[in-house]
């Protein structure tokens, strides 16, 4: 058994695992699947300890950057690329549904997390 933590502010539904998130919430998942994984890649879900689970939620993200909505796609790919904060990386993967943002934006958390190892 596995605990997870939704760490999107709304609902997420895994429907392969039968599970349905509320915002910040703690579920107990039987094992990760392939699309609790995708979620955990994706910065939607995190695995939690049963100590971390009895803490508040997790503080929240800060606010993507002013107009980033508003770049156009390439110009958007080249602020991720120099961006150094997860924290704000994270923010914008939230919202954003371009897709070659989505990639940059995984890419450059991967290699930030790299980095810090």
């Amino acid at each position: 058994m596995v605990k997870i933590r939704n760490l999107t502010p709304g609902i997420l539904h895994i429907p392969a695992a039968k599970l349905r998130l509320q915002g910040h919430a703690v579920a107990d998942a039987p094992e990760i699947t392939p699309d609790i994984q995708k979620q955990i890649d994706a910065g939607r879900i995190a695995v939690v300890t049963d100590g971390e689970s009895a803490k508040a939620p997790a503080p929240k993200l800060p606010e993507q950057p002013a107009d980033f909505d508003k770049l156009d796609e390439q110009d958007a790919i080249e602020y991720v690329e120099d961006e150094t904060d997860p924290k704000v990386i994270q923010s914008i993967l939230q919202t954003e549904q371009r897709g070659g943002v989505i990639d940059a934006l995984k890419g450059r958390l991967k290699e930030i997390g790299d980095a810090r190892k």
